[in-house]
């Protein structure tokens, strides 16, 4: 598997998935209205971190 160089904003994009990570971590399970924001950014974030690395050709 080739590695690729990250830029500025892939390194921000890893910070702040490791940030809804740790967020989700704390969520309130019963809070039904909060787990659905959460699994939205969770999403998103994983959506972000697979473009980053298909903008590599590394798919």
């Amino acid at each position: 598997m080739a590695r690729f160089e990250m830029t500025g904003h892939d390194r921000y994009r890893i910070d702040k998935a490791r940030e809804e990570l740790a967020k989700a971590a704390e969520l309130d399970m019963s809070d039904d209205r909060a787990m659905a924001r959460t699994m939205g950014r969770l999403e998103l974030a994983l959506q972000q971190l697979l473009e980053m690395l298909d903008e590599d050709g590394m798919s």
